[in-house]
């Protein structure tokens, strides 16, 4: 839960509609954070009716291997 993840640089982004291409060049940057709530890997945002549907469910190609950890600083526990 809350491990945070980046898609990985070699990952070929060029094939994707423009807006999904966006959204997977920040996921290469900044990554996500995983949360376990039951499901495979999906990719969770606001709803939004700029949004075109059809356009983000081609993020269902992207698997879970496309991303690595990133490793994070020391965790201080008190």
């Amino acid at each position: 839960m809350a491990m945070r993840v980046h898609l990985q640089a070699d990952c070929n982004i060029p094939g994707f509609p423009t807006d999904v291409r966006v959204i997977l060049k920040a996921l290469k940057t900044y990554g996500m954070f995983v949360a376990d709530n039951g499901s495979d890997w999906y990719v969770n945002g606001a709803l939004d009716p700029r949004w075109n549907d059809d356009a983000l469910s081609t993020l269902k190609r992207v698997t879970g291997s496309a991303f690595e950890a990133v490793k994070i600083g020391e965790i201080i526990t008190r």
